[in-house]
């Protein structure tokens, strides 16, 4: 089930199985955004970005990653967006 990552950078992301991000999108073969791989059971929804992270890429980006606070109106739509989506097809409520 799809869940929310706590991270002490503060960034919005939500741990999605593939199966759930191929339903939210509406792409039966979502792709990680990062090195373009579709071998991952699970990847990661970076909302800053706007993108689904294998475990890998997500991990590489996030050792770098500076949460900028001129970013949060954009993430802040972007989360809940796909939050409201994935909560719909799940029919509860994201835990995190």
């Amino acid at each position: 089930m799809p869940k929310i990552i706590q991270n002490d950078k503060g960034f919005k992301v939500i741990e999605i199985e593939y199966g759930f991000m191929a339903m939210a999108t509406g792409n039966n073969l979502p792709v990680c955004d990062s090195c373009l791989k579709n071998d991952c059971s699970k990847g990661y929804y970076i909302a800053v970005l706007n993108m689904w992270y294998c475990k890998k890429c997500y991990e590489r980006w996030y050792k770098t990653a500076v949460n900028y606070p001129e970013d949060k109106t954009v993430e802040d739509r972007n989360f809940n967006f796909y939050k409201n989506v994935l909560e719909k097809l799940m029919g509860d409520k994201l835990n995190g």
